[in-house]
């Protein structure tokens, strides 16, 4: 039997046991053991709050917990005591993903309950829970769970893949976004409403399925502007124009709500981030305009090598991002409460470089920007001593920036074997002025462009990068060049 005391004694007593070769200095990690979707981003007393699927007592996926961890910051994180764990009859099989949402100076979270039948999969159910707090840190579930079940699933969908509530509230009543598929395998997002965050009605298929949705919608998020909705969600098993299916991919999907049907209609849609290891974001709204978002930073089809080496963890998160809406135009960026943290050691501006080799071993912060119309082929290898890189590229041909892995100790591959080497590219307009941003930590690397597109890699190295290699065919102006420490 699964409780949260025996979890947190079972972290206590073997956490020091975590091997730190790969754990990150900055990003989120679990204690020890597994981690995967972010759930419950939320701002409470003044303080980011972000739940976890927290797997304790082994680095793999097994029966869920939420972990609990809190910041000021966004990048310096306290770990919390666990804060769910599967103790119910109707949440046995895992405290799966959900969301909180402050009300009357109490946190209520709302996550799914997973039911699995061991010998018939069309007996698995899936439902929605309640559970609230006084101070943010210890929760009672409600003792209604569950609120949404099988009954609560409308006609024609599937009562078995039903997850991931997603809790705002719009003029003074509730709402919840559920990841949701038809009977016959298409992804949509359901609909639901309440006015006390207790007693849940159906309302409708929000956003019906179209074939950007694959067989199965994971973490909906609905982001709602002045004159503009966004959906964030994650996709299973999307099949491009080409003809390749991805199994997983996150999409950041423009539209427009209709608020007497209760429908979203789609305008455009784009893969939130490029990289190989980015799913399940989910966000919070902030007082100042805009959503902060925070992702976990891996990939459910790439091999896992901390748990193969025996290191007792696996998962990190992204940085939060900042997405808003201005001037048109979705933007995601670096808080400026993060940018502001990191020790700006060099600082240079109008550099020509050909090839140039600098010395990072104290920075993990590179940014730069390229003049319009000056944007010319270049290469950044960030290397160690065993001549092991991770290597970000810019071709002219195809006007675009890609973030390799290729050549490291521990060769990403998906469950075919096939390497997982390359990121998708992020689309270069070279008339117009480039902006990156390139965060670096032991195992992982973000590369933001122009505060409107990102790659998020993981990788894995026998040692420290130390070396940033600058390699071009010809002389090209970087324009300010900071590096930083965070």
């Amino acid at each position: 039997m699964y409780s949260i005391e025996k979890a947190n004694q079972f972290i206590q007593d073997n956490k020091q046991a975590v091997n730190q070769q790969f754990y990150p200095n900055y990003h989120f990690a679990p204690p020890i053991g597994w981690v995967n979707d972010p759930n419950g981003v939320t701002i409470f007393n003044n303080e980011l709050h972000l739940f976890y699927q927290h797997y304790p007592y082994e680095a793999e996926h097994g029966r869920m917990h939420w972990g609990h961890a809190k910041s000021r910051d966004g990048l310096h994180w306290e770990q919390l005591p666990v804060a769910l764990a599967p103790d119910q009859t109707y949440d046995q099989g895992g405290v799966f993903s959900g969301s909180a949402i402050e009300k009357d100076g109490k946190l209520y979270v709302m996550y799914t309950g997973h039911l699995p039948d061991a010998t018939d999969n069309t007996k698995t159910r899936q439902n929605q829970n309640i559970a609230v707090s006084e101070d943010g840190f210890t929760f009672k579930k409600y003792e209604g769970n569950p609120v949404l079940a099988e009954k609560d699933v409308p006609i024609g969908s599937s009562i078995i893949d039903f997850r991931d509530p997603k809790i705002f509230e719009r003029e003074g009543i509730y709402y919840c976004v559920i990841g949701s598929k038809t009977v016959d395998d298409k992804g949509q997002v359901l609909l639901y409403c309440s006015n006390d965050l207790l007693t849940w009605n159906y309302v409708s298929v929000i956003f019906p399925y179209n074939h950007y949705l694959g067989s199965m919608v994971e973490c909906p998020d609905l982001l709602l502007f002045e004159d503009k909705a966004v959906f964030i969600l994650s996709a299973m098993d999307y099949v491009d124009e080409a003809g390749k299916t991805h199994s997983h991919i996150s999409w950041l999907i423009e539209g427009e709500m209709d608020w007497e049907k209760f429908e979203f209609q789609q305008t455009s849609i784009k893969e939130m981030d490029k990289g190989l290891d980015f799913y399940a974001p989910q966000t919070v709204k902030l007082v100042e305009g805009g959503y902060l978002a925070i992702a976990w930073m891996q990939n459910w089809q790439a091999n896992r090598p901390t748990y193969e080496l025996g290191h007792k963890w696996f998962g990190q998160m992204t940085l939060p991002r900042v997405i808003d809406y201005k001037k048109g135009q979705l933007q995601q960026k670096v808080p400026l409460e993060i940018i502001d943290l990191i020790d700006i050691k060099e600082e240079k501006d109008n550099v020509g470089v050909t090839n140039e080799e600098i010395s990072i071993e104290e920075i993990n912060y590179v940014a730069f920007k390229i003049a319009a119309n000056e944007v010319k082929p270049f290469e950044l290898f960030f290397t160690n001593e065993k001549n092991e890189f991770v290597q970000l590229r810019y071709l002219s041909e195809k006007q675009e920036l890609i973030c390799s892995r290729e050549n490291t100790a521990y060769q990403m591959k998906d469950e075919a074997g096939k390497p997982l080497d390359e990121s998708n590219g992020v689309s270069i307009d070279p008339s117009k002025e480039l902006f990156v941003q390139i965060f670096l930590d032991r195992s992982s690397i973000e590369v933001f462009i122009n505060e409107e597109e990102s790659i998020t890699n993981t990788f894995y190295v026998q040692s420290a990068l130390t070396t940033l290699q600058v390699e071009a065919e010809h002389t090209f102006t970087l324009e300010n060049v900071k590096l930083g420490k965070i």
